[in-house]
């Protein structure tokens, strides 16, 4: 018999009917019974809740959980975040509960570095091969820090957080930070990289990924689910959204598409705050006009040192003052000029205002920190849903071409560093949105007060 997690706001539980021969549970995993509702602490209707917020994956993918939870604890919730262990100490430093699940992610990506360098089928081949990887942890360490929580949120590839919730009898929904991960006719999922493609292509694509995804990852998560005393699923990718998800973008960037029904879209989760900044860099700005900012968040590099050398020849040939984020790829390391600055990690939402023009991966939160500040972007798309950010950059009228980070050259990056620095209508454009984005900051969704309402009813409801 197969589970579905969610089935009309109630938690659908119980011990799978299975026939046959049980293949042998993965290293990591324990086998564990599906736990009733009535052998857990519960929830009364607009109760307190103990809420696991779990994400996979990057900076990009855990920060806009972190924020999620400080707002569930102001709400007067308690807050464990399950993540991948090298994010112990930012979870720390915003007081929270933390329980590790899986692997140290970004040890994970700069050994797969040379892969974010080339082509979508290197690039599938290593993502595919992590998730493998790391599935027997994902289901053992959620289910130990999950167990006595009351309701579980997820984002990123966390694949494991609806078949937890489905065991433990607790209900169960994902963030999405893009569209494309939302099936539609209206684009081409996540992991295909070319975003303006017809509909009857997406369509095609569409039926192609859930069959993949099933191919490949399908026995591995299945086995895992067998350990938790579930049925087998056949839709990997329903399975991993669950019922009911929630779209995490700024409408006016990227809202629902119109072909989707039932997800409601609450805003990008990262704050946008007028912070301070470190002294010196604060130093650098006042020194000089408007520097470009150029950073590439959690992507790594295989050779920093000489994309770091690329970097200041585009720098010279425009003749520009720059910020450099030495992110993940670990950007510097060399000798700098006097008008070139590389910085660890500061709040883009600070930063990103005193800049001229913002180069950077095509995240999902950095593409919304700087529309929200009003500056052009440069999108360098290195994987996934980068690809649909530089598309709806282009659209929008607020950056020039994408750049690809395979074929970057310093050429290539001075001809649009001095696009975005010389080109009024760009600068008013970006400008534009920006005003209308920090509008719309007091009057979007409280995602909240829409979390946990479905899961406070469904909690009620399985009990």
């Amino acid at each position: 018999m197969h589970h579905e997690v969610m089935r009309e706001g109630r938690c659908c539980v119980g011990h799978a009917q299975r026939t046959g021969r049980s293949d042998q549970a993965p290293t990591h995993t324990v086998r564990y019974g599906v736990i009733s509702p009535s052998e857990r602490n519960g929830t009364g209707d607009g109760a307190p809740m103990k809420v696991a917020v779990t994400a996979e994956g990057t900076r990009g993918d855990i920060f806009p959980m972190l924020a999620l939870a400080k707002r569930f604890e102001a709400a007067g919730h308690e807050v464990l975040i399950c993540a991948p262990p090298d994010f112990a100490e930012a979870t720390a430093e915003r007081e929270l509960a933390f329980h590790p699940v899986g692997r140290d992610i970004r040890e994970c990506l700069t050994a797969e570095a040379a892969s974010l360098h080339g082509g979508a089928l290197a690039m599938a081949r290593a993502a595919d091969q992590l998730l493998k990887e790391n599935v027997g942890r994902q289901f053992a360490d959620l289910y130990a820090g999950a167990r006595n929580c009351d309701g579980i949120v997820s984002a990123g590839t966390q694949i494991a957080a609806s078949s937890v919730a489905e065991a433990l009898g607790v209900p169960h929904r994902f963030v999405a930070y893009d569209p494309t991960l939302l099936r539609s006719e209206m684009h081409p999922p996540v992991f295909f990289p070319h975003p303006n493609t017809p509909r009857w292509a997406n369509r095609l694509l569409w039926r192609m990924q859930s069959r993949l995804l099933q191919f490949s990852m399908g026995r591995t998560v299945n086995r895992a689910r067998r350990s938790l005393g579930l049925a087998p699923t056949r839709d990997l990718y329903r399975l991993m959204l669950g019922m009911r998800p929630l779209l995490a973008t700024d409408d006016r960037l990227a809202g629902v598409p119109e072909d989707v029904e039932g997800v409601d879209c609450i805003g990008c989760l990262h704050p946008f705050n007028e912070g301070s900044l470190p002294e010196k860099l604060s130093a650098f700005l006042d020194s000089g006009p408007e520097p470009v900012y150029i950073g590439f968040g959690s992507m790594t590099d295989p050779d920093p040192k000489r994309s770091t050398a690329m970097l200041l020849d585009a720098i010279e040939r425009a003749g520009v003052r720059a910020v450099i984020s030495e992110g993940w790829a670990g950007l510097g390391g060399i000798a700098l000029p006097s008008h070139v600055m590389v910085i660890g990690a500061v709040d883009h939402s600070t930063l990103f205002q005193r800049v001229r023009a913002i180069v950077h991966h095509g995240g999902a939160g950095t593409t919304t920190m700087a529309a929200r500040a009003g500056r052009p972007q440069v999108i360098v798309p290195h994987v996934l849903d980068q690809f649909h950010w530089a598309a709806r950059v282009g659209r929008l009228g607020i950056g020039p071409p994408p750049l690809r980070r395979r074929h970057l050259s310093a050429q290539g990056l001075a001809y649009s560093l001095r696009s975005v620095c010389e080109n009024e209508w760009l600068a008013e454009s970006a400008s534009e949105l920006g005003v209308l984005l920090r509008a719309d900051l007091l009057s979007r969704m409280d995602p909240i007060a829409a979390l946990t309402a479905s899961m406070t009813a469904a909690t009620t409801d399985a009990g």
